[in-house]
């Protein structure tokens, strides 16, 4: 399972509460992301509004504007959730893709997988522990991904790196009625 702790650190800030002048930040949030309700971790950012504005813009790229298709962010989004121990995002992403990539994602079985998805997924999981990426493998996701994918590759792991810091930091609570399948290790 994990030892996720979800006893949260600091408050979510509601809508009302969100500094008027800024509250754009708020709202485009919930409209990019298709929200009903602001996720805690976000809500919790709220305290900041700089800081939120500023992770959700790199965020918003990640996850909708980047080379990478659906399946892979997913794969690569959890994939540094479980070798960061982020149970939160780990929780929000793992229903989002095929259950076939669902079953592979988090396990050595992932990194087998025809390019672009095994060596993306390699790059994630040894980025994602400071390990060092050789050239072969650098040279292996330009050639599937090119060098927008690869750095859309490196700034996603290292986004869902600072998202796993702060959730695990500030032990963000994942919302009541979201599935909780453990980690695959």
């Amino acid at each position: 399972m994990t030892d996720y702790k979800e006893t949260a650190r600091v408050s979510s800030v509601p809508r009302e509460e969100f500094p008027a002048d800024r509250v754009e930040i708020f709202d485009h949030i919930m409209e990019t992301r298709k929200l009903t309700f602001m996720a805690d971790l976000f809500a919790m950012m709220a305290h900041s509004p700089g800081a939120l504005e500023a992770v959700a813009s790199v965020g918003e790229h990640v996850r909708f504007h980047s080379v990478l298709d659906e399946v892979l962010r997913e794969m690569v989004i959890c994939t540094v959730a479980q070798e960061v121990g982020n149970f939160y995002e780990w929780c929000h992403h793992i229903h989002r893709m095929p259950d076939d990539m669902r079953e592979a994602v988090g396990t050595p079985a992932a990194e087998a997988l025809p390019a672009p998805r095994g060596p993306a997924l390699r790059f994630s999981r040894l980025v994602a522990n400071n390990e060092a990426v050789d050239d072969a493998l650098i040279d292996e996701i330009r050639a599937s991904l090119g060098d927008q994918g690869l750095i859309d590759l490196t700034v996603m792991v290292g986004y869902y790196q600072l998202i796993g810091t702060f959730c695990t930091t500030l032990h963000v609570p994942i919302e009541e009625g979201l599935e909780r399948p453990p980690f695959k290790k």
